[in-house]
């Protein structure tokens, strides 16, 4: 696929975005400069008719693919059955996904629902709080755009800070002082960040809450439906007392959800969860279709085949340059880490513009409709986009420490992303075997 320009239907419609939408920062800067149209599968076309390759599964929402039959022809049933919506807030089929993630994870004897991920890290926390009496929680990873959580991540932090609120950067030294000195604690919430940090690291941090008496609270948003089947507190044998799940629990549809202990989940008694779009019902049929489809593992099988794949040919390319680029880790949620920013930058720039959506600084997740020939292409038009970026950037030959650049690639990654102090990822990533 050669490189394309914006003809004018395109560059009409980002004006259009500009002007009534869009914001240059979060829309345009940090993603693809696209007003896209359609999809199907793993494809999709924006409004110039131009064709491209989602290698992120829509930031990870649909792992089934864009348009997977059998979760539409749920939805489309369920539409002309209900008509959507409901008067009131329980529903059969509410009360049936609560059932089927019960018996998928051990830890969700109760369930409530929402729309975003935000929103279930948000009602985790409060439960939390009102259960354990305590206003503290240490957190660590990324939860969502709600206050709480964004103010210690500027510029996006809201000027005001909650002061119950202590971000202790994955440092389990760091999270056992801040428990001494701020105590007592209401819960530790953390995101499991799969690709810096080995399972060992999570039990441990299991072992420090635990040791503090808090609470434990995994955000599986990005995790918790395309790590494993159980989710990754299962895989890493943890038993935490509230789980958060969204991307992926609908394929594509906005749905999340708080599961856990029925002790800790009762709070909700004490307090006010409600949300008038809890009524609507197809969420709930589009999520009963897809957790038919992800937890028999063919999907789960499939995404684990395409991330390897690109992992080893995106690999290849980078060991054919001479680059110090990496990708790494976990084949259905994968990182890609360049020494030299100015050369990721561009190099991804140059996969967009010829044609396959990835991003820097945000995780491959493929989904299970990938086909073998688009990663084949992929991997083709990598070793091309490369030759440009080194070009364009001047950049020459930077691999003459594999491990040493790596390691401050990452950690400087970890830092960007999800905050981690530096000492913390050098640490566990040498754990991990990653270098």
């Amino acid at each position: 696929m050669s490189t394309r320009t914006l003809v004018s239907g395109h560059a009409d419609a980002l004006d259009r975005a500009r002007r009534f939408t869009a914001s240059e920062k979060w829309d345009l800067d940090r993603r693809f400069p696209l007003v896209l149209d359609r999809a199907s599968g793993a494809e999709v076309w924006d409004v110039a008719g131009n064709r491209y390759v989602d290698f992120t599964s829509c930031s990870g929402a649909a792992p089934l693919g864009a348009g997977h039959r059998p979760v539409l022809e749920r939805v489309v049933t369920e539409l002309s059955r209900s008509g959507g919506i409901l008067p009131g807030p329980l529903s059969a089929l509410r009360v049936e996904l609560a059932e089927r993630l019960a018996a998928l994870f051990p830890v969700a004897e109760r369930s409530f629902f929402f729309r975003t991920g935000s929103c279930a890290t948000t009602a985790a926390v409060r439960l939390a709080r009102v259960h354990s009496g305590a206003r503290t929680v240490l957190t660590s990873g990324y939860h969502g755009w709600h206050d709480w959580h964004l103010q210690d991540r500027a510029p996006m932090g809201p000027p005001d800070r909650d002061p119950h609120s202590l971000d202790f950067r994955y440092d389990l030294d760091l999270l056992d002082a801040l428990a001494t000195v701020h105590g007592p604690v209401a819960a530790v919430i953390v995101t499991p960040e799969v690709n810096f940090f080995p399972q060992e690291y999570a039990r441990a941090l299991q072992d420090t809450v635990r040791r503090h008496g808090a609470l434990l609270i995994v955000d599986e948003v990005m995790t918790g439906l395309r790590y494993a089947t159980g989710g990754y507190h299962t895989a890493a044998g943890l038993t935490p007392d509230l789980i958060t799940l969204s991307k992926g629990l609908a394929n594509g549809t906005a749905l999340s959800a708080v599961a856990g202990r029925a002790a800790v989940m009762d709070a909700v008694e004490d307090t006010y969860l409600g949300n008038t779009y809890q009524r609507e019902v197809t969420p709930f049929a589009a999520a009963l279709a897809t957790l038919d489809a992800l937890t028999d593992g063919t999907a789960l099988a499939r995404m684990r085949e395409v991330g390897a794949q690109l992992i080893h040919g995106l690999n290849s390319v980078f060991a054919h340059h001479s680059t110090a680029a990496w990708a790494f880790a976990h084949p259905t949620m994968f990182d890609v880490v360049f020494a030299d920013a100015e050369l990721g930058q561009a190099f991804f720039q140059q996969m967009w513009s010829r044609g396959f959506l990835m991003q820097y600084g945000g995780r491959f997740m493929p989904s299970a409709a990938t086909a073998d020939a688009d990663v084949d292409a992929a991997v083709t038009a990598a070793d091309a986009a490369l030759a440009a970026a080194l070009a364009e950037t001047g950049t020459g030959d930077t691999q003459a420490d594999r491990d040493g650049e790596l390691l401050a690639a990452a950690t400087e990654f970890a830092r960007e992303r999800f905050v981690a102090t530096p000492g913390t990822v050098e640490t566990w990533f040498r754990r991990a075997g990653r270098v």
